[in-house]
């Protein structure tokens, strides 16, 4: 069927486009690989079907574009520059978002300083989504910079409009461009605005925005910034650095530069501040703009590695975390991040290396002792996952409410491990903490339910669960076998049918499904589901639980036993 259909589509092309001397069989591979999302070998692919004299073709002109963006996604803007340049006129493609690509060429302007030229192409940009903001932003760094026009430069930034969000970004550039100008006064003025338009502002403008106070000598409001961070994060290795240098009253470098520096950190910003699912790819080019303008931004560049862990690029993010030396305020988060994607590579024996030794650096932490916990459990080490996780909570004084994750994965290699009191105790104890913890009110309520103890209890949690998380197809799941349990048997069908349609290939939803149709007279259609659980690779407890009941009720067809 697939050949047949690679058929069609050639036939199809080669009527409804001019043929022209490319290599179809590279454009098919790159059109595959393109949507497979396999950057490497569409780019190998594209370049090879590529004919560089009819670029400016209708096919030639699609290879391009989709190069370009694929450039992007890889941190090759100067490859993308050189073939954007070349269709630039004709970038309007549907099938991918020019945009990015239109920015590249804003992007390789201001690196070459030819900034009346980013300008006019700035002017090109449809400002759809966040190019609302960014191109505005952009735009008063450049009026700034090469019509030294700062009045116009700030009246652009107060235009834009003031959600909690653009708002802080705005303060934020406000802030940069008054303290690039050297208005002091005015600088922190906006950069206090800044600070204070989230409620957990990120590392990086809390580390802006200090800075630019020290360097003004108000060293007690440069701490009370650095205080107030640490009051939601904790993380006391990011800030040590910088309240050494507080209290031995130093005065630190500017941050931003020059253009390069501005500009690079609003794309930073952008991209952290507006990730998601969705937006991935998006956030993975402003990351690669941002560190193509600033050279060695550590800061960008542990972001860019976040995201590549996201993508499953976690041979490249450890490229990057290698880059982090051991005077960053990062060096701790890199090896913790290194050892993890270690792990995640199959490379279980240098994760649990670099842990052991982490564990040895610096007592204060728990954070290494719970990865390594986690690696463990991972592997059913049950013992010695919790030997880490009890050295863990040892290094803690008083048990606080960041504290749960750790309880949380010691609770489970508890429950794992038969020790059921135990775990049930850290449950019990992150609810004392956080009441609204979705996870372990699932966990805890499910785990009552399997022991057929608390039913009722266990119930009125799940059901706070699902309320909290509503889309979760495990939790839902809990929620119908709780109702199963319960001898609630529509009920539990109905849940456990929301559950499938959220998550149809997990085995043990399928399972249960099953059998919640056998209690409510569905005896065929329990059947499918059972079967249907053990062709998605239920695990070897599951499949022998499935066949006595397959056994049991369909004597007759056995062939998938």
């Amino acid at each position: 069927m697939k050949k047949i259909l690679i058929l069609f589509f050639f036939v199809f092309s080669c009527f409804n486009k001019p043929l022209l001397s490319i290599d179809f069989g590279s454009y098919l591979a790159g059109e595959s690989a393109y949507v497979n999302k396999d950057n490497k070998a569409a780019i190998y692919h594209f370049n090879k079907a590529l004919n560089l004299n009819e670029i400016n073709t209708e096919y030639g002109r699609d290879i391009a574009e989709k190069l370009c963006s694929l450039y992007l996604l890889e941190g090759k803007i100067e490859e993308c520059v050189l073939l954007a340049e070349r269709i630039e006129r004709d970038l309007e493609s549907e099938s991918i978002d020019s945009t990015n690509i239109r920015m590249a060429l804003v992007v390789s302007d201001i690196k070459k300083k030819k900034y009346n030229s980013a300008l006019n192409r700035l002017k090109k940009i449809k400002k759809s989504s966040y190019e609302r903001f960014s191109v505005p932003i952009i735009e008063a760094w450049l009026i700034a910079e090469e019509k030294n026009n700062f009045n116009l430069a700030e009246q652009k930034l107060n235009e834009l409009e003031a959600d909690i969000v653009v708002s802080g970004l705005r303060n934020l550039n406000l802030a940069l461009i008054h303290d690039y100008f050297d208005k002091n006064q005015e600088a922190l003025k906006f950069y206090q605005k800044s600070v204070n338009a989230f409620n957990k502002p990120s590392y990086r403008l809390v580390e802006i925005t200090a800075n630019a106070f020290q360097r003004n000598k108000d060293f007690e409001k440069a701490k009370n910034i650095f205080d107030k961070f640490l009051s939601d994060s904790n993380d006391y290795l990011l800030v040590k650095k910088h309240l050494n240098q507080i209290e031995k009253r130093e005065i630190p470098k500017k941050l931003i530069l020059d253009l390069n520096d501005a500009v690079a950190e609003l794309f930073s910003t952008i991209a952290s501040t507006f990730s998601s699912d969705f937006t991935n790819n998006f956030s993975i080019i402003y990351s690669n703009f941002s560190i193509y303008l600033k050279k060695d931004f550590e800061v960008a560049e542990l972001y860019l590695a976040e995201l590549l862990e996201d993508n499953n690029r976690y041979e490249e993010a450890n490229n990057l975390y290698k880059k982090v030396q051991p005077s960053s305020s990062f060096f701790w988060h890199s090896k913790l991040k290194t050892a993890r994607n270690l792990e995640l590579l199959g490379d279980t024996d240098n994760a649990i290396s670099i842990l052991k030794k982490m564990n040895n650096e610096e007592k204060g932490r728990y954070d290494s002792l719970k990865l390594l916990g986690d690696i463990y459990r991972n592997y059913e080490k049950y013992d010695e996952a919790i030997k880490s996780y009890n050295e863990g909570v040892n290094r803690i004084d008083n048990i606080e409410i960041r504290h749960w994750d750790l309880l949380y994965s010691r609770g489970m290699a508890y429950e794992r491990d038969n020790q059921w009191k135990l775990a049930e105790e850290d449950f019990l104890k992150i609810l004392e903490l956080v009441p609204d913890q979705p996870d372990v009110l699932n966990y805890l309520g499910y785990s009552w339910i399997e022991k057929n103890i608390n039913l009722e209890k266990a119930k009125t949690f799940i059901l706070k669960a699902v309320e909290l998380r509503p889309r979760d197809p495990y939790i839902v799941d809990s929620l119908g076998w709780a109702y199963y349990n319960l001898q609630e048997y529509d009920n539990a069908v109905e849940e456990l049918e929301r559950a499938i349609s959220l998550k149809p290939t997990d085995p043990i939803i399928n399972d249960h499904l099953g059998d919640a149709y056998l209690k409510v007279n569905r005896e065929l259609e329990a059947i499918y589901q059972w079967k249907k659980a053990i062709e998605f690779k239920a695990d070897d407890k599951l499949k022998k639980k499935i066949k006595k009941k397959l056994k049991k009720y369909n004597n007759n067809d056995l062939d998938i036993l």
